[in-house]
């Protein structure tokens, strides 16, 4: 924060709604209605993330990407699985690495337990081939077995082979077919399903650079985030959220509004 910028003020209860799937993995209803209007003036090393919200009142779907830390992406999509499988929901939570152990989650919201854990299943797909062909596959599911809810975590970690890191045109290539897959999973299921999607996407960037990937992203949704650095702060225009991992629990600490 700069000399001239104005202090964040906590936002009142009555500024506070629910209209973000942010809300499954931190306790938070804020109201996220501006966009984008932050943007870098110089070099920065950030983490931007996107909130998917249902663009047409008639869509199948809802959709949420995060792109941050490995770390973060990895709390978060657990925490969205968690908190959506204690609602009776179905989730299919697909990663290219198993999990070694439960990550942290957030405290007051759905934790690991066995109930939840068995509204759950784990898909591995190392290689990025492996995971189109299971989105693919979704044609060919019964109805009552497809999820209620889509998890895909860490976006960036699908192999393919000596083809090197993933560009702006194979995120958006994917991104299209997770997008399509979960309208499709809708109208077969004739409701809304809830797609979440994580990635690292790390680097130095200029204004110009982000500004590409946000309209990138922007596709899909029409919510930017940016994941600061290691404050563990997101920021959406004059929003900002404050979040601290401690031991096994995320704590919310406090959402703000700079005026």
């Amino acid at each position: 924060m700069t000399e001239n910028d104005e202090e964040p003020r906590v936002l009142d209860e009555d500024e506070v709604k629910s209209i973000s799937l942010l809300k499954a993995i931190l306790p938070i209803n804020v109201i996220l209605e501006t966009q984008n209007t932050m943007m870098a003036t110089t070099f920065f090393q950030k983490s931007l993330l996107a909130i998917f919200v249902d663009h047409w009142s008639k869509s199948s779907a809802k959709k949420w990407i995060v792109v941050s830390s490995n770390y973060l992406s990895r709390l978060f999509s657990t925490q969205a699985a968690l908190t959506h499988a204690s609602l009776d929901k179905q989730i299919m939570y697909v990663m290219a690495k198993e999990l070694t152990r439960i990550p942290p989650t957030t405290h007051s919201l759905p934790s690991v337990e066995t109930g939840n854990m068995a509204n759950i299943t784990f898909k591995y797909c190392q290689e990025m081939k492996s995971l189109e062909e299971l989105l693919i596959g979704f044609c060919t599911t019964p109805s009552e077995l497809l999820p209620d809810v889509l998890v895909v975590n860490g976006l960036n970690e699908y192999e393919r082979g000596n083809k090197g890191p993933l560009s702006q045109f194979h995120y958006a290539s994917i991104l299209s077919l997770i997008s399509e897959t979960a309208e499709y999973i809708g109208r077969r299921k004739q409701t809304t399903i809830l797609l979440y999607v994580s990635l690292s996407l790390i680097w130095t960037l200029t204004a110009e650079e982000q500004e590409t990937w946000i309209k990138l992203f922007k596709q899909w949704t029409h919510e930017v985030w940016i994941l600061e650095g290691n404050s563990n702060r997101l920021v959406c225009d004059n929003i900002q959220i404050q979040f601290t991992v401690l031991g096994s629990n995320i704590f919310l600490k406090t959402v703000s509004k700079v005026d």
